[in-house]
């Protein structure tokens, strides 16, 4: 009887033969292993360390319970996430933080054409952890759960692992690929915002800084030729073209390709070929895989057709950022709808927070991109269609707010929502002034002009007023409509009072009255002959400001505006005693008492009773003036005027 045996010693790694006899015996070597397959860091790379400081500490082995062990660097296209990825990546390696190695794929999340499923990646991993083709389990399953094993032995043996999952699009591609062991760190960079991640940190990751946009260009030439000193030459062209490429990573590192491939072309020169905004976008693209517009559309296209189009119509807000319910009018869809759009656009970075929240806004690039699909892939008729529904949108939000203001001053309040919102679009209103004239529709933005006009006179913003009411003038001539003509008139002469441009107010008014006579509009002629009065009484023209006030009062009264008529009759008073027609003005001060009476105005009672004091001491009454300042000062008080009442009691103490 033949005995044999198998006699091996030492470590055994494959396929084990046992047999009676065997000739010559050949066994596989070990299947190798790739862990150290992490892409080269990028030389450039500047600044970032705040966000570089937030990815390291999470990398960070520790004695933490419950560590970080996914982190998730997300951004718009081109922001640099993978550029920071791999430099966070490579300085954790150096530490000796992974002595298990590291597992890099680029999962290709926004290229339908290279997209890398999870199978496919685990079956990567398998193969850079040693395992061989062939033994690899038929099932998904399977192969999971052979991954985590092999990383779970990976602990025991080596220590931790790093796992960099480069540009992901959704958790689900992500989710598979966790290891079991705490002690592997996992790296995602994503253009989408991945909340649902298990265990994981969000980076959110902005533009550069100004400082760091143009070190980084700085830094590119000098590198590509040391000698290279443009960017130091023509640093006010550097800051200009850094601005124009929104301090996108993606795009300055395509204009310092540029720079640096044309040695003989000046920062300058290239700064001007950018501020064209038709051709910018084609201009930001460098060899066939370089190009902002290529890494947009590769976000583009995974956009719902809803959200596609929401992005697209976003671009048609003159101003920088657009609220909700600006994008819902934009969209004809539901407030409610328009909300859920917007907030998928802020998850894939298509658009970005604004301020205060509840507005949205775009890169400066990216708006480029949203107009440009815009022009290819809707039609004018649609295009009309939600510029109409942006202009009545803000007509009509205008109209509310200062309606509210002007309701709450009434009851000697303040509406502070209003006045936000007031503040918050005073851009985006006076913009669409803009968009509306360059669809030709003056009959939509006229009522929005007269609005605008009088919310930046109230803050006093006086250079783009004046522009706001002559854009009204504009518009109102463009119309048959003699109303509109005398009140955008009106309102610019009212605005040069306020802005104590009388000179030039007064022939402004006159036109408005010219206007309102022929249309026998007896309120406009009262209001406007009152302005007229006041700005030639601001001028020290007495006997003029007298005539138009008195041409006023029987229209005031006639309309039965008790209010303008007690204001008239003050006026009146104020002027005549400016002429020393101290009997005039006696008999006009006495008749506005009257009607402040009536009215129960003790604002206007006070200020009457005031004014009585000045003209009975100018009569040489001191006894009567000293009545009617005790009797103003309670009036004052009663209204809530402590500064005037003060101004009283110093009158009374001389």
């Amino acid at each position: 009887m033949n005995q044999s045996s198998n006699d091996l010693s030492g470590s055994v790694t494959g396929p084990v033969v046992q047999a009676g006899h065997v000739g010559q015996l050949y066994l596989s070597p070990p299947a190798p292993t790739a862990l150290a397959g992490l892409p080269p860091a990028v030389p450039e790379f500047t600044g970032r360390d705040e966000a570089l400081r937030q990815v390291t500490d999470a990398l960070r082995p520790g004695s933490d319970a419950a560590p970080v062990v996914v982190s998730t660097l997300t951004g718009t296209a081109g922001v640099g996430k993978t550029t920071l990825a791999l430099r966070a990546a490579h300085d954790a390696v150096d530490a000796g933080w992974f002595p298990g190695g590291v597992l890099f794929i680029n999962l290709q999340g926004y290229d339908d054409l290279r997209y890398v499923g999870p199978e496919t990646a685990v079956s990567v991993f398998l193969s850079a952890l040693g395992v061989p083709d062939e033994l690899f389990p038929p099932t998904f399953a399977g192969r999971l759960s052979l991954y985590r094993s092999r990383l779970a032995e990976r602990a025991d043996r080596h220590g931790a692992a790093l796992i960099v999952c480069d540009n992901a699009s959704a958790t689900d591609q992500i989710r598979p690929l966790l290891p079991g062991p705490p002690l592997h760190r996992v790296l995602v960079t994503s253009r989408h915002t991945l909340a649902d991640l298990p265990g994981s940190r969000i980076v959110d990751l902005g533009v550069l800084e100004p400082p760091e946009a143009a070190a980084l260009i700085s830094r590119t030439l000098r590198m590509r030729r040391s000698d290279d000193t443009r960017a130091q030459d023509e640093p006010e062209a550097v800051e200009d073209l850094t601005a124009l490429c929104g301090h996108l990573p993606l795009a300055l590192a395509v204009v310092a390709s540029i720079l640096a491939g044309d040695p003989d072309q000046t920062v300058g020169e290239l700064t001007a070929a950018l501020r064209d905004r038709a051709t910018r976008l084609e201009e930001l693209t460098y060899g066939e895989r370089r190009s902002v517009t290529a890494a947009f559309a590769l976000s583009y296209a995974r956009l719902t057709p809803d959200e596609a189009r929401m992005f697209r119509y976003l671009s048609l807000n003159p101003g920088q950022q657009v609220s909700v319910e600006a994008a819902a009018a934009l969209t004809g869809q539901p407030l409610p709808q328009a909300r859920k759009l917007l907030r998928a656009l802020r998850g894939v970075h298509m658009i970005e927070h604004g301020k205060p929240r509840g507005w949205v806004r775009f890169h400066d690039l990216l708006r480029l991109f949203a107009e440009r699909r815009r022009r290819e892939e809707d039609d004018a008729a649609s295009i009309q269609a939600a510029v109409d529904r942006l202009l009545a949108h803000y007509r009509d939000a205008a109209r509310d707010a200062t309606e509210r203001i002007v309701a709450a001053a009434r009851q000697r309040g303040r509406d502070d929502e209003a006045e936000r919102w007031l503040d918050t679009e005073s851009l985006n209103l006076r913009s669409a002034l803009k968009l509306a004239q360059r669809h030709g529709r003056p009959a939509m933005a006229l009522p929005l002009a007269h609005d605008v006009s009088w919310f930046l006179r109230r803050r006093q913003d006086w250079a783009v007023g004046r522009e706001v009411c002559d854009t009204a003038v504009e518009f109102a001539a463009a119309l048959p409509d003699g109303a509109q003509q005398a009140l955008a008139l009106y309102n610019l002469g009212d605005f040069l009072k306020h802005q104590q441009e009388f000179p030039q107010a007064l022939p402004v008014f006159a036109d408005a009255l010219a206007r309102y006579r022929e249309l026998d509009d007896r309120t406009g002629q009262a209001r406007t002959l009152h302005s007229m009065g006041t700005a030639a009484r601001r001028l020290g023209r007495y006997e003029e400001a007298e005539c138009h006030y008195a041409a006023a009062l029987p229209l005031f009264d006639a309309l039965e505006d008790h209010r303008a008529s007690g204001h008239t009759l003050f006026n009146l008073g104020y002027s005549a005693r400016r002429q020393g027609h101290h009997e005039d003005a006696q008999d006009h001060y006495r008749r506005a008492l009257d009607v402040y009476h009536r009215l129960d105005d003790p604002a206007g009672l006070a200020r009457t009773l005031h004014h009585l004091g000045h003209l009975a001491l100018a009569r040489h009454r001191p006894d009567a003036a000293r009545g009617y300042w005790e009797r103003a000062r309670s009036a004052y008080e009663e209204a809530g005027l402590p500064q005037y009442a003060q101004e009283v009691t110093e009158l009374l103490d001389r």
